[in-house]
C-alpha cells in the first residue's frame, strides 16, 4: 500500500497549501487571545501598560498584511488587473496605522471594525472569483471572528477604569 505507517494516501500539493494556512492562521489569533487575557486578567508577563499596545500594534501588522495579499491577488487577477485594486490594497495599512493613532479604546474599536471591514471584503473577492481560491473564505470568517472577539474583550477592559 503506502510506505508510511498509515493508511491514508499522501496529502496533495493544494491539501498541504489549505492545511497550512489553516495551521498558521489559527496560529496567528494567538497574540490576540493571549493578549485579551493577559489584559483581562492583569497578567504582569507584560507590564500592563504596555501590553495593549503590543496587542494593538500586532493587529496593525496583521491588517496590513491582509492588505498585502489583495496586492497580490490584483497582480495575479487576470484579465481584470487595475491600477484601482492595487490603491484599493493599501487601505488597510493606512487604516491600521490611524487606529495605532487612535486612543484607548477606540484604537481597539477601530482596529475591530477594519477587520470586520477587510473579512467582508475579502470573502465578496472570493465569491466573485477575484480570489481565486474558494477555501480562503471560511478561514477568514473564523480569523476574522477571532480577531474581532479578542479586539473587543480588549476595547472593553480598556474602557474600565484601573484600580491601583
Amino acid at each position: 500500500m503506502y510506505d508510511d505507517a498509515s493508511s491514508a494516501p499522501p496529502r496533495s500539493r493544494a491539501e498541504q497549501m489549505v492545511r497550512a494556512a489553516w495551521i498558521l492562521g489559527l496560529g496567528g489569533l494567538i497574540p490576540f487571545v493571549v493578549g485579551a487575557w493577559m489584559i483581562v486578567t492583569g497578567s504582569e508577563v507584560i507590564p500592563l501598560p504596555d501590553l495593549p499596545f503590543v496587542v494593538l500594534s500586532y493587529g496593525a501588522i496583521i491588517l496590513s498584511f491582509l492588505g498585502g495579499i489583495r496586492w497580490g491577488a490584483a497582480l495575479n487577477e487576470p484579465g481584470r488587473q487595475s491600477p484601482t485594486a492595487l490603491a484599493q490594497s493599501v487601505i488597510p495599512a493606512v487604516g491600521a496605522w490611524v487606529c495605532v493613532l487612535l486612543p484607548s479604546p477606540w484604537s481597539f474599536v477601530g482596529l475591530a471594525v477594519a477587520f470586520v471591514l477587510q473579512g467582508l471584503w475579502d470573502v465578496a473577492a472570493i465569491r466573485a472569483g477575484r480570489i481565486a481560491t474558494p477555501w480562503f473564505a471560511p478561514l477568514r470568517v473564523v480569523l476574522t471572528v477571532g480577531a474581532v472577539l479578542s479586539l473587543a474583550v480588549i476595547a472593553y477592559a480598556s474602557a474600565q477604569p484601573v484600580a491601583y
